[in-house]
């Protein structure tokens, strides 16, 4: 060392990596955030010369003034003390580590993501087991872990269903209702809801979540033979056949619970076709949201287009 900068946004990851110099060098973290700045510089300045076996956190670097922040780094390239100092901007240095997360639209590397957590913990578990945790919790690597651990303390080989039980839902429930509202045909709700929804969210994430309820959907609609309703056990069996979560699987296939909303059997709403046509539409506009300044409208647009596609023919 003795100043190492730990950049991205993989807080975890982070947490692990300080422990993990702590232990090796037999040295104390002190935690240091913006209200205790100057106690940093006064350590700092003294050289070690009575807390050498300190190692000081700088947790969030990015909430320190400029100033401040160029302070810091100057003095602690010349401290006898180590030096973590965590941010999620780049910075050019001789000792950066990046430690970062996938993009929250990202399932597949989310998925490895939580394979690997669940390995560090002793958990031997299927994919699907990893994909119904993402699904379950959603991009947030703390949360993720705090769940994780309670599953430890339960069992080391979790089935889906145990996840079920254990696991917290955390997910945005916002989209995911919107997803069903898009696809059950309620479009001026849906728009009201999508308004609300990307106040506080990024187009692209709407987007991708969209993505896998349309192409679930496409799943169904090949596996399945069209009828009027489902019996429970067809929709158990339909589930675990394709991987989609049983309540999911429910509502596409319009089982109503007791006491909850009632649902459409989108089965008789769709075939192979037009979910076709709404797939490659979400395919452009995954590319229009990426590169246009205003996404929002373009995702607009695209419930107008399901609504056109949702008529054809009828």
């Amino acid at each position: 060392m003795p100043l190492v900068i730990l950049t991205g946004d993989a807080k975890v990851l982070k947490d692990e990596h300080v422990k993990g110099i702590c232990e090796k060098k037999k040295v104390k973290r002190m935690k240091v955030s913006l209200e205790e700045k100057e106690t940093a510089f006064n350590l700092l300045s003294q050289g070690g010369l009575f807390f050498n076996n300190v190692l000081l956190d700088i947790v969030d670097f990015d909430d320190w003034k400029k100033d401040d922040q160029k302070r810091i780094l100057e003095i602690a390239e010349k401290a006898k003390i180590d030096v973590i100092v965590r941010t999620e901007e780049s910075i050019k240095a001789k000792d950066a580590l990046v430690l970062a997360l996938p993009k929250p639209w990202e399932h597949e590397k989310w998925t490895d993501y939580v394979s690997q957590r669940l390995k560090k913990h002793g958990i031997s578990a299927s994919r699907r087991v990893a994909e119904l945790i993402f699904e379950k919790v959603g991009p947030n690597d703390e949360l993720i872990e705090r769940e994780i651990e309670k599953l430890a303390c339960v069992t080391n080989q979790p089935t889906e269903e145990l996840v079920e039980q254990i696991v917290s839902l955390h997910s945005r429930g916002d989209i995911e209702e919107l997803c069903f509202k898009v696809s059950m045909g309620n479009f001026e709700e849906a728009h009201r809801l999508l308004s609300a929804i990307l106040k506080n969210t990024e187009a692209v994430v709407v987007v991708s979540v969209l993505a896998r309820h349309f192409l679930d959907l496409y799943k169904l609609v090949l596996f399945l033979e069209r009828r009027e309703s489902y019996p429970w056990p067809v929709i158990k069996k339909v589930s675990e056949s394709l991987g989609i979560g049983l309540g999911r699987t429910a509502k596409f296939l319009g089982f109503s619970f007791k006491g909850g909303e009632k649902v459409l059997n989108h089965i008789m709403l769709y075939d192979a076709e037009k979910l076709e046509k709404i797939l490659e539409g979400l395919y452009w506009l995954d590319l229009t949201v990426k590169s246009t300044p205003t996404p929002n409208l373009a995702t607009h647009s695209f419930l107008d287009q399901v609504r056109q596609i949702l008529g054809e023919g009828t």
